[in-house]
C-alpha cells in the first residue's frame, strides 16, 4: 500500500507551517487515487451494472483513509448535484477536507455521478466490515463539554494506522492530563489501551468521545477490571457497581431463558431453586451500596455471582438480613480459596461497611 502521509491541511496552511513538501506529496497521491477510482469505474461498470469489487484495487493501493478523502472531496465539490443520495452527502460532510479552491478540484472523480454514488455505497459497506466505533456510539457534544478523566474513550480511526483498525484498539481509558478538561483540544491525555494495557499520550482531538455505557462490550468491562486490579488504571466505585449490576442482570436474563425452555412441571420441581436465585439476585442489587470495596471486588471476580452464591445464601436464611450476604460471600470465598489451595495471610472475613 502507498504509505504517503495523508496531509490534513490546505496548501496555504502547509506554507505557514513549513510543510509544503508533505502537502505536495499528499496532493499528488490524491490525484493518483482519483485516477485509480476513475479507472476502476471504467473497468467494473458495463453501462448497466457496477461490479461489487469495484474499489478493491484502489483500497489495496491507497487505503481506506485516502480513498474516503478523495470520494468525500468529490461529493463536497459537486454537492449541488442531485444524483448523490442524502446519506452519502451527509457522510461526505463528516469528512474534514480543508477548503482549497485552487487545488481540491484537481482530485474530483469525473465518473458519472450516479455510478459514483454506487461506488461511495460500496466504500461505506466495506468500511462497516471493520465494525469500528463512531460518533453514534459516543456521548454527543463531548469535545467542548465533558471531562474525560476516568472514562472509556473511543479513538478516532483517523488517528490509527489502518493495520490497527479494530474496536479493541479504539478503546482507551483516560487516566489524567490537561487534555481531559473541556475545550483543551491541543492538550494531551494520558490513556491506557484496553486491548494490551499500553499507556501513552494522545491529543484530546484524537478521540471521538466517551463511549456510551450501552455500547461497552463485555470483554472491555473484564479488561477494565483486570487493569484496575493490576493498578494500571483506577475505576471509581460507581463504575464497579454498574458493572456488577450489569453482570447480575445479564446472568438473570440467561437464567430466565433456560426457564422458558422448561415444562410447567419442571419449573414447579425447581421452585425452591428459583426462589433462592431470585431472592439472592434481589439482595445483591438492593444492598450493593452497603458492600465494602473488598466485597465488591470479590463479587466482580465471580463469573456468575447469583448462581455461585445461591447455595451459600440458602444456608444463611435464618441470619439477620444485613448479614446474610456477608456470610454467604465469606463461605464461597473460603471454598474457592481452599479449592485452589490459595493461602491468604492476615486476611480476615469481610464485613459490611
Amino acid at each position: 500500500m502507498d504509505e504517503t502521509f495523508l496531509y490534513p491541511y490546505s496548501a496555504e496552511e502547509a506554507r505557514c507551517r513549513g510543510e509544503l513538501s508533505l502537502w505536495r506529496a499528499s496532493y499528488l497521491t490524491n490525484i493518483d487515487c482519483k485516477e485509480a477510482i476513475e479507472k476502476a469505474v471504467r473497468q467494473h461498470f458495463d453501462g448497466t451494472c457496477l461490479e461489487d469489487d469495484c474499489l478493491k484495487e484502489a483500497l489495496q493501493k491507497f487505503g481506506y483513509k485516502r480513498t474516503a478523502w478523495v470520494l468525500a472531496n468529490t461529493i463536497q465539490q459537486l454537492e449541488w448535484h442531485g444524483r448523490y443520495s442524502l446519506c452519502n452527502k451527509a457522510w461526505a460532510q463528516a469528512v474534514s477536507v480543508p477548503p482549497d479552491e485552487q487545488h481540491n478540484l484537481s482530485f474530483v472523480v469525473r465518473s458519472h455521478t450516479t455510478v459514483l454514488d454506487g461506488v461511495v455505497n460500496q466504500y461505506r459497506q466495506a468500511y462497516r466490515t471493520f465494525d469500528l466505533f463512531g460518533p453514534e456510539h459516543c456521548e454527543p457534544d463531548s469535545l467542548p463539554e465533558l471531562d474525560y478523566k476516568g472514562k472509556v474513550l473511543a479513538l478516532s480511526p483517523s488517528a490509527l494506522k489502518e493495520s490497527h483498525w479494530s474496536p479493541q484498539d479504539q478503546l482507551w481509558f483516560a487516566n489524567s492530563g490537561f487534555g481531559c478538561l473541556p475545550h483543551a483540544m491541543a492538550e494531551t491525555i494520558r490513556a491506557t489501551c484496553l486491548a494490551d494495557g499500553e499507556t501513552t499520550r494522545w491529543n484530546r482531538g484524537d478521540f471521538i468521545g466517551p463511549l456510551k455505557a450501552m455500547y461497552l462490550p463485555d470483554w472491555a468491562k473484564s479488561r477494565l477490571l483486570e487493569l484496575d486490579g493490576e493498578k494500571k488504571i483506577r475505576l471509581d466505585r460507581p463504575t464497579k457497581e454498574r458493572f456488577l449490576s450489569d453482570r447480575i442482570s445479564g446472568r438473570w436474563n440467561a437464567y430466565e431463558k433456560i426457564l422458558l425452555e422448561l415444562s410447567p412441571q419442571e419449573i414447579l420441581d425447581r421452585s425452591e431453586e428459583l426462589a433462592a436465585v431470585r431472592t439472592c439476585r434481589d439482595s445483591l442489587l438492593r444492598d450493593m451500596d452497603l458492600y465494602s470495596d473488598e466485597q465488591l471486588t470479590f463479587l466482580l471476580s465471580l463469573v456468575d455471582p447469583v448462581d455461585q452464591l445461591r447455595e451459600f445464601w440458602s444456608r444463611e436464611q435464618e441470619a439477620d438480613r444485613t448479614e446474610q450476604m456477608t456470610c454467604a460471600m465469606n463461605a464461597l470465598q473460603k471454598e474457592i480459596q481452599e479449592g485452589q489451595k490459595i493461602e491468604t495471610p492476615n486476611q480476615g472475613g469481610m464485613t459490611m461497611k
